[in-house]
């Protein structure tokens, strides 16, 4: 029973058991299935470490970095497209030096509440608390003038309080503004492609990162 209840053991005995029918019922090879693993155990290998010695924020970039390059090198040296391996290799190179920044400097950034903890919480209570910020939103949305967390928690039948929790993180993401008491949803800037806008606006920010930490630090 002990061993039924290890997540760490159940996710390996399971990813085995895909990794085997990929290679049984697919036309990949041990050649090509070996890699994919090396680098699923070696970010397993850091969480069951990471559960027993707490290791600071910014080693698990840097794991998995380190298992991108060995596999990055392994195609470079192995593969049919060396090139391709070295490109492999780079961007593993990237996140060992992301991780080695995020260790050294700690993390840039910090995490709201209303999230922080949702990894230590059940699968129910998170997919609750997500269904909650668009349930939250989409009521603000289509209401038609601003609303108070009070009048919002009787519109949709949900407790004040995870009410108030929500709109506190929509607020700080730019998804609602707050006016006295009454909140209001803000529309997205760009409409539909809104998503697509803040990625390509946030990915030049997130590689530059770590390179602005040994900056700000030098």
């Amino acid at each position: 029973m002990s061993l039924y209840k290890n997540k760490n053991l159940r996710t390996i005995l399971g990813t085995l058991v895909v990794l085997t029918a990929f290679v049984v019922f697919t036309e990949m090879t041990l050649r090509t299935i070996v890699p994919v693993a090396f680098i699923f155990f070696a970010v397993m290998g850091h969480d069951v470490v990471d559960e027993t010695y707490d290791l600071p924020e910014g080693t698990n970039w840097f794991a998995y970095g380190a298992s991108v390059v060995v596999v990055g090198a392994y195609f470079a040296v192995a593969g049919p497209t060396p090139w391709v391996g070295s490109l492999i290799a780079l961007a593993g190179l990237w996140f060992v030096f992301d991780g080695a920044t995020t260790i050294r400097y700690e993390p840039s950034l910090s995490t709201h509440e209303y999230v922080a903890d949702i990894d230590d919480a059940d699968m129910g209570e998170a997919m609750l608390r997500m269904q909650t910020l668009n349930v939250v939103y989409r009521g603000l949305e289509d209401a038609p003038e601003p609303k108070t967390a009070t009048e919002l928690a009787a519109d949709l039948d949900l407790t004040e309080s995870r009410v108030e929790r929500a709109l506190e993180f929509l607020d700080t993401k730019g998804r609602v503004e707050q006016m006295g008491n009454q909140y209001r949803a803000e529309p997205p800037q760009w409409g539909r492609v809104t998503p697509v806008v803040q990625f390509f606006s946030w990915l030049p920010r997130r590689i530059v990162r770590p390179f602005r930490r040994v900056a700000a630090n030098a």
